[in-house]
């Protein structure tokens, strides 16, 4: 599913559209602020992925589509017992 953004003072919503292999996710963060992150191929984002943009809290109102989680973020590696 691809993330939709309305935007304060915007009718219409900014769409990142999935496609050609690519997915995107979004995580909004404690501040407010809204980051969006691009998977490419269907790969894992890797620990620290830096978001491909981020808007202030004050810049948008509503976002759909699929949150990141997890299963964005592939297994975790369990270190000795």
């Amino acid at each position: 599913m691809s993330v939709q953004i309305k935007f304060v003072g915007q009718e219409e919503p900014f769409t990142y559209e999935d496609g050609n292999g690519n997915e995107y996710r979004y995580q909004v963060e404690d501040s407010g602020a809204l980051s969006v992150f691009e998977k490419e191929g269907g790969a894992y984002l890797k620990k620290g992925t830096d978001p491909i943009a981020v808007y202030g809290p004050s810049a948008w109102f509503s976002v759909s589509g699929n949150a990141l989680s997890r299963s964005d973020t592939g297994p975790t590696e369990i270190a000795g017992f």
